[in-house]
């Protein structure tokens, strides 16, 4: 029986088509040297001319691949949640410092570090789809943010997690029903693998919570969609 129903939350959820007139948020990429220099002054971690030259030569690819891919993945997501993206702009400043990329709660304002997309900084770096994705995750954040889920019986069931873990848990599962929605599955698989491997442990065990069966993350994306 749960089986079926599983099944029919899966259907449901994800079988919307991508609407043609969602409408993209207006994403201002920018790279600011001076702020750079602002952020990693203080944390005693320089920045290498070499990898400012990388990321300014890269940044059109970044600013092209989020263009291809940003319009498909905001649809999917407002297929799915039947919820709109805010129309404001957002301003994606990519950074270099020594510093994780965030959100910043009640501005419309998020930070991508580029560091390890870059062959002057690693010599494994990520993909750039998953710096595109990483900014879908930061947009994600202002999207919940202006959704905010309330009672929601996971976040009681998992109170005794990190407030970081839970703070991911419906924001994750959202980012696998569109990454599978669109058909994505080598983008998900980097996505899981990337951020399972983040200094402290908070998105290792919130893709833990979110991937304990197939079908787990259904039912924070029903929590989400109020569609049960």
């Amino acid at each position: 029986m749960r089986t079926i129903r599983n099944a029919f939350l899966l259907a449901a959820l994800l079988g919307f088509g991508c609407s043609s007139q969602a409408t993209l948020p207006r994403i201002r990429v920018e790279y600011s040297p001076s702020e750079d220099l602002a952020c990693s002054v203080p944390r005693g971690s320089p920045i290498k001319d070499e990898w400012k030259t990388e990321l300014l030569s890269r940044q059109p690819e970044f600013v092209r691949l989020w263009q291809s891919e940003g319009p498909k993945l905001v649809a999917a997501t407002e297929a799915i949640s039947g919820r709109d993206f805010p129309l404001q702009e957002i301003t994606a400043r990519l950074t270099l410092c020594n510093a994780p990329s965030e959100s910043f709660p009640g501005t419309d304002r998020v930070t991508i570090n580029m560091r390890y997309a870059l062959r002057s900084f690693t010599p494994e770096p990520v993909s750039m789809r998953y710096k595109v994705d990483t900014l879908f995750h930061e947009v994600l954040h202002i999207f919940l943010s202006r959704h905010p889920i309330k009672n929601s019986a996971l976040l009681k069931e998992h109170a005794a997690e990190d407030e970081r873990v839970r703070d991911h848990l419906h924001l994750l599962a959202l980012q696998k029903a569109v990454l599978l929605k669109l058909n994505e599955p080598d983008a998900l698989k980097e996505v899981i693998a990337v951020d399972s491997a983040l200094p402290g442990g908070y998105y290792k065990r919130a893709w833990e919570l979110v991937n304990t069966t197939d079908t787990e993350y259904l039912k924070y994306v029903a929590e989400l969609s109020k569609k049960v």
